[in-house]
């Protein structure tokens, strides 16, 4: 074996920096993205990190490239195998719930100081509303309602994801009213009234 030849690293290795980044960013912000916090994560040297990326700038721009793929586009794909539009509704909003927010908003912070990583965060936040107002679309049947819903749900994700005080139960109870306006307008469902004697 020639001992000057560096070995590919394998996709484990890669992954395990790649999940520990999201963490250091969830735990610690853009601000606390650095090597040793990533290898402290990991639990390695920085010498088996330079095995795994050739250096930092490789890293975080396969990392960026790594959150969009697996924690946003992946979920989209999921959603897609839904067929019934209210259903796929539905999923989007356990969807919306699971998302890694504490990363997604070191991420929103990492994004207004480096253009590339701003270009990945808006094509993955244009990509999530275009997908919701197709769905709302399928849904309801109304394009320019189904492109409001879709804005107003971003809304909703990007400032809960910015807000200091989040509370994921808020965020449902948010997310599934919005989900049942819309339908009631749409006349898809029959509203519910907490006091009948007054209809």
């Amino acid at each position: 074996m020639d001992e000057g030849r560096k070995s590919t690293p394998t996709r484990g290795a890669q992954l395990r920096y790649l999940e520990a980044g999201l963490l250091v960013l969830a735990k610690h912000g853009h601000a606390g993205l650095k090597l040793a916090t990533v290898c402290e994560e990991v639990g390695a040297t920085t010498g088996s990190f330079y095995h795994a990326f050739s250096n930092w700038g490789d890293y975080t721009a396969t990392l960026i490239r790594y959150w969009r793929e697996e924690k946003s586009d992946r979920f989209i794909r999921s959603a897609r195998e839904v067929a019934d539009p209210e259903q796929r509704l539905r999923f989007l909003i356990d969807v919306a719930l699971a998302l890694p927010h504490e990363s997604e908003a070191a991420i929103r912070v990492w994004a207004a100081h480096d253009p590339a990583v701003r270009a990945i965060q808006v094509e993955a936040d244009e990509e999530r509303r275009n997908f919701i107002a197709d769905v709302y679309f399928d849904a309801i049947g109304d394009r320019e309602r189904a492109d409001r819903y879709a804005t107003v749900a971003m809304y909703l994700l990007v400032g809960f994801e910015n807000a200091t005080h989040r509370s994921r139960s808020s965020l449902r109870w948010a997310l599934e009213t919005y989900f049942l306006q819309a339908l009631t307008e749409a006349d898809l469902v029959v509203p519910v009234h907490d006091d009948p004697v007054a209809q």
